[in-house]
């Protein structure tokens, strides 16, 4: 190999290392969809990662405005390392996730769970998932781990428009209690 193509090898592997050793961000768009009742939106998402590893991920929910009281949960199992996730934090608009662990076959936190219960939060919804995927593995090795997750949102009045409609019925009460009396 001559010194050129080795120094080309090099500079390749240096660059594919830098990459590897800060978070790989993945950003993607949820669309939040009727459910039978309609008050509800739900959806559902998958992340998979084949490199172990750090990363960020970031899901944007789409398909309501205003303000929405959120309940969500994130899951992963991983019985080896390279099907592991191993979640550092998970935030909704910045509020965060409650996370248990337990553990599956020989990997002690192979099931992880992290809940998000009746948070109200105002649009647009943006999650936040950091963590690591192949846990104690070289950065870069391949792996198959994913996690899932479930949204039901419930889109609520804006306080402004709460409060323009309560007095707006207060005022209905007080012209029909002066007509009556």
């Amino acid at each position: 190999m001559s010194l050129c193509h080795r120094l080309i090898f090099a500079a390749a592997l240096a660059t594919g290392a830098a990459v590897h050793a800060t978070p790989v961000p993945a950003d993607q768009l949820v669309a939040l969809q009727a459910s039978k009742t309609g008050a509800t939106q739900t959806a559902t998402l998958k992340a998979i990662h084949t490199v172990a590893g750090e990363f960020i991920d970031t899901f944007t929910l789409t398909g309501v405005d205003g303000w929405a009281k959120v309940n969500a949960s994130l899951t992963t199992l991983g019985s080896t390392q390279a099907l592991d996730i191993d979640f550092v934090s998970a935030t909704i608009n910045g509020v965060s996730y409650s996370f248990s662990k337990g553990s599956l076959g020989l990997n002690p936190d192979g099931v992880e769970t992290a809940s998000f219960i009746n948070t109200l939060l105002s649009t647009p919804l943006v999650l936040t998932v950091h963590g690591y995927a192949g846990a104690g593995l070289a950065a870069g090795t391949a792996i198959n781990a994913s996690y899932a997750g479930t949204f039901n949102v419930t889109q609520v009045p804006e306080p402004a428009t709460l409060t323009l409609a309560m007095a707006g019925l207060i005022g209905a009460a007080v012209v029909r209690r002066r007509r009556q009396g």
